[in-house]
């Protein structure tokens, strides 16, 4: 296949292209090379490439940062994946664009599936949810994938405090906030094998099991041996200008009939993130 893959420069996109069969033909795009969020470069460089598949790992992810400045959020996170599912209808490619669990307010306490109404609490979450919409109503022929509790590609919240852990510092992770720890490279390796499916439609696709940082902080510093401390934080502590969901943990009641590989346990994934960062 012909692929475009935008924020190449982010976690999933670098752990996607380290993960790609060599056969595919890819054009790889950071922000400096496209800017998702400028319509008329979307249009000067994705169609005349003709690709087969759009993959969208491009947004603007500092939630609390998206709380002040609104406008790059929107332009970003919903405009950015309105253009891609534009120049996808006009040239017949297949979009994958990636969202994210914070569509949800976190009230249900249970993981939250794709039948779940998405109610977001931040600006982050609302730009999201507009630009799965902008997705689903331009172009059909699309996946679009919730993901969330991210980690491992390096620029992270767990990979940089993993890296202050085996140090020998003492780190904090969140307590009472709860989501589906899901480890990059076991993410990036499920993104063809969806496409491949043709079956177009929204999908969580997240480790199986909720946690919470200070959970799999903890579970990182057995696994990784003598190294430093870990404390329980609580969000009220913080002060974190962006809200965020008590519990945005998602499961999926449709992938498991897809006929892709099940995401790993998280005991899977802290292992072979642990293997790459500490090589």
């Amino acid at each position: 296949m012909r692929l475009v893959v935008t924020g190449s420069s982010g976690d999933l996109g670098r752990a996607f292209l380290a993960r790609v069969p060599a056969h595919h033909d890819v054009h790889a795009f950071d922000h400096a090379a496209l800017d998702v969020g400028d319509h008329d470069a979307v249009r000067q460089v994705v169609e005349p490439l003709g690709p087969d598949a759009i993959l969208n790992f491009a947004a603007f992810t500092r939630v609390d940062e998206n709380e002040s400045d609104q406008a790059r959020a929107f332009r970003d996170n919903a405009l950015g994946p309105q253009h891609l599912a534009l120049a996808a209808r006009a040239i017949g490619s297949v979009l994958v664009h990636i969202s994210t669990d914070y569509v949800f307010d976190g009230e249900k306490r249970t993981p939250y599936d794709e039948t779940d109404v998405p109610s977001p609490l931040s600006v982050y979450g609302r730009a999201k949810l507009a630009g799965e919409r902008f997705v689903r109503e331009i172009a059909p022929e699309s996946f679009v994938v919730r993901v969330g509790y991210v980690y491992g590609g390096g620029n992270d919240y767990l990979s940089r405090t993993v890296r202050r852990l085996v140090s020998g510092e003492t780190v904090g992770g969140l307590a009472d906030r709860w989501g589906s720890p899901t480890f990059v490279g076991h993410l990036a390796e499920r993104i063809l094998p969806l496409v491949a499916t043709g079956r177009f439609g929204l999908y969580h696709l997240g480790g199986p099991q909720p946690a919470s940082w200070f959970e799999v902080l903890s579970r990182v510093q057995e696994l990784a041996g003598s190294v430093g401390s870990v404390e329980p934080q609580r969000a009220a502590e913080l002060g974190l200008p962006a809200p965020r969901p008590v519990s945005s943990a998602l499961t999926s009641v449709f992938t498991p009939h897809l006929g892709i590989d099940p995401m790993p346990s998280l005991e899977e994934g802290l292992k072979d993130f642990l293997a790459d960062a500490l090589s």
